[in-house]
């Protein structure tokens, strides 16, 4: 192993409707991310949904950047801290990797800007590792052929994927120290995933079969410290018209604000905050819940740059590199 790429999904380059627009055509427009659209979906996507939809995304985008106050996007910079501290961890027992992060759409570094600079510096055996807990086509795949396209430029890079950790314990008790550290042992846990097409898992894609195992794991591991926990699995984000995993956090959220219920919300589909936790949960579900008749709204942040979070992932990176040497 000569060096690891880290890809995240990405971020408009700022919170301008140009930036933004540039962002949903290269997000949206990817096959990978609504799964086969019809013929017409480029145009459509081209000529009106980006340019409608881009001036009202970029009040969130902005909204969002001011409240979290780091200058820049949040996905961008806790990936490029996250990146960076792997790559410091590293360089204590193992120089000579070189670690890089890349972003699919929107921003920079792009992959091919990644793999320039690793063929540049004579890096050849890649380690690619999506930012992305869960399997999906829209996740690793989309990742594992992007990237592959991208190499073709460089044949003398070597790739191996680590595809999906939702099932390693690295991150599984990552994610429920998180929650331990910000559960007040009252508030019912919302486990909130990002949801999907219901048509995607009937066609074999793993993406509701990891989620629903990682959420057993969680929902096992909490209840053995803590039998009286009020523990529910749902999904948000819905995007179209089509029938898509359930049951809906919102509809979640509006059983336990009629019951006046505080809520603590996870979301284990992402390990770095963005416009979808930051804004859409944290403001836009948070509303919704506390005008329900809800008692109070809390949401565990993402791992984003956590140190030990960081400090174990890059271990396991290595251990998984050194069982796969021939």
């Amino acid at each position: 192993m000569d060096a690891i790429l880290f890809v995240q999904l990405g971020s408009p380059a700022d919170e301008t409707p140009a930036s933004v627009e540039k962002y949903l055509l290269e997000f949206l427009g990817d096959p990978h991310t609504l799964g086969n659209p019809p013929f017409f979906w480029n145009w459509l996507l081209r000529h009106i949904i980006a340019p409608k939809r881009a001036p009202k995304s970029a009040l969130k985008y902005a909204e969002m950047v001011k409240c979290a106050g780091l200058g820049k996007m949040p996905l961008v910079y806790y990936t490029e801290k996250f990146s960076a501290e792997v790559g410091k961890i590293l360089a204590e027992k193992y120089p000579q990797i070189m670690v890089r992060h890349a972003f699919e759409f929107g921003t920079t570094p792009t992959i091919s800007d990644a793999l320039k600079e690793f063929a540049i510096a004579k890096k050849t055996q890649i380690y690619v590792v999506p930012l992305f807990p869960q399997r999906s086509l829209v996740t690793t795949v989309a990742v594992r052929d992007l990237v592959s396209q991208a190499a073709k430029n460089f044949p003398q890079l070597s790739l191996q994927f680590i595809e999906g950790f939702s099932q390693n314990l690295i991150w599984q008790n990552a994610i429920l120290q998180s929650v331990f550290a910000n559960w007040n042992q009252k508030s019912a846990i919302v486990f909130s995933f990002h949801g999907t097409p219901s048509a995607w898992a009937k066609n074999g894609d793993p993406y509701s079969r990891d989620c629903a195992d990682a959420f057993e794991y969680f929902q096992k591991k909490i209840i053995e410290k803590f039998p009286h926990a009020e523990i529910f699995c749902s999904y948000q984000s819905r995007f179209g018209h089509g029938k898509w995993l359930g049951p809906f956090t919102s509809s979640v959220l509006q059983e336990l604000a009629q019951k006046r219920k505080s809520v603590l919300l996870v979301c284990p589909s992402f390990t770095a905050d963005n416009l979808e936790t930051l804004y859409e949960v944290d403001v836009e579900l948070r509303n919704e819940f506390i005008r329900a008749g809800g008692s109070e709204f809390f949401r565990v942040p993402c791992l984003n740059d956590n140190a030990d979070w960081a400090s174990h992932f890059a271990n396991e990176i290595i251990r998984i590199g050194e069982e796969n040497l021939p």
